[in-house]
This record gives C-alpha cells, structure tokens and sequence, in this order.
C-alpha cells in the first residue's frame, strides 16, 4: 500500500505539473480526448510456488475514456480511465487456485513520444482498483476479500495512426505488486498480473489554441539607467566587485589584496604569503643564523645558539672545550673525558698508596710515612671546593667472602677516619667496602696479597 500511495501521489503532481506546461511551452498543439475499446489478455505470474500452477492467457476485455495534453510537439501526457474485465485460467483445475474474472477501474498514465506521424511509443504506471471478482467454478471458490483492493502494474507498448479520428494501440502489462491479500489462503506464493491489451480509440473533440488578432505594438524603449559608483572610485557598481569599498580597476574594484593579513598591502609586501611588519617590507623578522631566535631578539645574531642563552651558544665558563649544560665542573678547568672537571685521579692513585694493611687487620702497613703523603690530597681538597672523595677498601683473598667484604669495608672506614683526623671534613667522603673483588696483583704470592690490601680514591665533583 505505502508503494501504492507514492505512486498515486507522483501520478497527481505529474498530471498537474504537464497540464501546466502544456499551457505554456505547447500552446500550438491541440487538447484531444474521446473514448476506447480492447481487449485482455492476461493470465497470473505465480513466484515461489512449490507445485506446477500455471496460468494460461483468457481473454478479458476493456472500455473507457482518454484525454491526451501535449507537453511539446512529440511529447504528451494521456491519462485514461476504463472499465477492465481480466479473466485467468489455471492450466490445471485441480489445484485449488484462483480460476474466473476480476473487474477493475484501471487507470493508465502514459507518456507518449510520437516517433513520426503515424506511429508513437507509450509507457507508464497503471492503478488498478478491484470492484469484483467471478469464480469460473473450475477450482476453489474465492472471495473479493482475498485479492488486493489496489494493485499497480507497469506497462508499454506502441500507437498507430496517433492523429488521426480512429487510432489502435497495444501495450504489454507486468503486475508490479502482489495481487493475494493476506487473507488469501495461498501463504507463501506471490500472485503478478501479465497481459497485453490491444485496442481502438475514437478521437471524439481536438481542442486546438485559439488565434486572437493581436495589433502590432511598437516597441518602448528601455529607460536609460545612469550608471552608480557607490564608492567613486571610478568602477561602476555592476561591473564593481567591491561595490562599497573603494579600489583599482587592476581588482575589479576592490582594494589591493592582503593575502597574509599583515596589515601590507600585496603590492608593498616582499612576502605577501607570509605575515610579517612593515621594518621588513611585509617579511617576517629575520633569523640569521637560522637557530630560531629571531635577530631582534638574538644576542649572537650571526652564530647560531639557544633560546635558553637568547640565541647565543651555550657558555664555556672554564674555557675547557666542554660547554656549561655538559660540565660537571663548569668554573673549573678540566678535559672531555672527565665530563670537564679536572684529571686528579692519577694523583689520588698515588696517595692511595700510602694505605696498605697488615693481613685481617685495618692498621696500616706504612703509617709512619703516610702523614707526609697525605698533603697532596688535602691540596686537591682545598684547590676544588667542590671535590668529594669516595674511599673504597679491598682485601686480598684470604679468607671468606663474608669476612673479607666486612674488613674491607672497616678499611675503606679507617682510611676515611684517618683523612678526617688530618683536617677533612666528614661530609666530603665517603666510604665502601668491596671485599676481595677486583684485584690488582696476584693473591698467589705474599708481595701480591700485600698489594691488594689497599684503599682507592675515587673523585666525585
């Protein structure tokens, strides 16, 4: 029903909207309309049935009235309007199928394209509204109630002799919906109207346009207009692009453009895609050194630098080749591989020297002349300021791990009490233990083990 009712409504704004054209664009061509006789031959298209039910042609019949509006010269809508009889015939009565004749108002919409002046092609929607049905008594009985009220089929076909009084015509129909209405008893099985109708029109009136005698009228000519240049700039306003702004002919009208809006007009503007100020004619302000501080702002305009220094480079308070960010020791003098602070260690490597253990002790070996050795890393202590001392302590490998980890942390603790007691402060050393691990001689011999139970100085700036 909803398919049926958009069709209706588009058959009805159709008709009135070509009556209307054929008012205007074919006034030359005539209104015509009379009545019809012909004859069906229909039968149904039966889909997804699961039994052979067939139908063949029977033969029905047709009679009404036509109105044909032109819409142009080979062109025009023709509704009609008949009484339709289609009978169908099952091929095989047994079934229990729909077998008689069905009564409708059928009203075609056709459109007609004249091919030449006696032959014309057709097509359209046609709505079919059934009044009745007769059972043949060959099959099962059925009722109006059964069948769709309204029905739409799609048809085309060919005219003859289309100006003259009597015309014949024949067009092919295809049921577009089904025709069973769901209380139809055939569940599942879908019923389409095919036929064709062939028949004869009698042209009964031809209502051709009148010709009135129109006298002749002389032309008036237009008044003159004076051209306006609203904003006097010289351009008329119908052929001013910017009629309320003043500006060149060059821009039909309007002002020199500003592409980049930075207030310079393109013209004036060695940049004029790139917003920039008037000190640089319209070009952003310039970055010399390329280092993304812009040259009013850079302090090293020529060599290229940080935001962090205002575009100069990162300072080298020391002068030692490695800059302030990377120097550990930035005020101090010192070399790259040392993270720029100074290279005492091989000093302290010979400080460190002065302490040596007796075996399982933490006295030392040679303290009687390790008071005199001990100035050089009290120099280094009071020269940077910044220095700490870690003191690691080792033993040989005599004994066990646990013992061994333990006496050389007590060293490494002696050595730090006896810097103290010379003048240090605590809070600039520190002291751990390593056991036996990294040897530094041969723990096989007594020279070897002597030597590695020792204590190293390790700077931390």
């Amino acid at each position: 029903m909803k398919l049926i009712k958009q069709m209706l409504l588009i058959a009805v704004v159709c008709f009135f909207s070509l009556q209307m054209n054929a008012q205007t664009s074919a006034k030359k061509e005539a209104i015509s309309g009379g009545i019809l006789g012909a004859g069906n031959d229909s039968w149904f298209q039966v889909k997804k049935s699961s039994w052979n039910n067939q139908y063949h042609g029977a033969l029905g019949y047709a009679a009404g009235l036509w109105v044909n509006i032109p819409i142009s010269k080979k062109l025009s809508f023709e509704p009609q309007f008949q009484y339709s009889v289609l009978q169908y015939k099952h091929k095989y009565a047994s079934t229990g199928q729909f077998s008689g004749k069905q009564q409708y108002q059928s009203v075609p919409l056709l459109l007609k394209y004249k091919l030449g002046e006696n032959v014309s092609v057709l097509a359209g929607p046609q709505i079919d509204f059934l009044n009745k049905i007769e059972n043949d008594g060959r099959s099962a009985t059925y009722f109006k109630g059964q069948f769709e009220a309204v029905s739409t089929i799609v048809t085309a076909g060919v005219e003859l002799f289309s100006a003259k009084k009597i015309q014949f015509y024949a067009r092919y129909m295809q049921g577009l919906s089904d025709q069973k209405s769901i209380t139809n008893p055939n569940v599942g099985v879908q019923f389409y109207t095919r036929g064709v109708q062939a028949g004869l029109k009698w042209k009964l009136f031809e209502l051709k346009a009148s010709k009135k005698n129109v006298k002749p009228t002389t032309p008036v000519a237009p008044p003159v207009v004076a051209p306006v240049d609203t904003d006097k700039d010289g351009i008329n306003d119908d052929q001013d692009k910017c009629p309320t702004v003043a500006g060149l002919a060059k821009y039909n009208g309007c002002p020199i453009p500003d592409t980049d809006n930075d207030g310079i007009n393109d013209e004036q503007d060695k940049c004029p895609t790139l917003a920039g100020i008037a000190k640089y004619n319209g070009c952003p302000i310039p970055d010399t050194d390329n280092d993304g501080v812009n040259d009013e702002q850079d302090k090293c305009p020529t060599v290229a630098g940080s935001v962090n220094y205002a575009g100069c480079p990162i300072p080298d308070s020391d002068n030692d080749g490695v800059n302030d960010e990377q120097d550990k020791c930035p005020t101090v003098a010192g070399i790259a591989a040392n993270a720029g602070c100074p290279d005492i260690a091989p000093e302290l490597t010979r400080v460190a020297k002065i302490f040596y253990f007796y075996t399982g002790t933490t006295k030392l070996a040679n303290a009687t002349s390790a008071k005199s050795k001990i100035v050089p890393v009290i120099n280094l202590m009071k020269k940077y300021p910044t220095l700490k001392l870690e003191i690691e302590g080792y033993t040989d490998n005599t004994g066990s791990d646990a013992i061994n980890n333990t006496l050389s942390q007590k060293r490494a603790e002696a050595a730090l009490q006896y810097l103290v007691a010379k003048g240090l402060t605590a809070d600039r050393l520190s002291a751990k233990g390593f056991g036996s691990a990294n040897p530094v001689a041969d723990n096989k011999t007594e020279k070897g083990r002597a030597l590695n139970r020792r204590v190293e100085l390790v700077p931390k700036f």
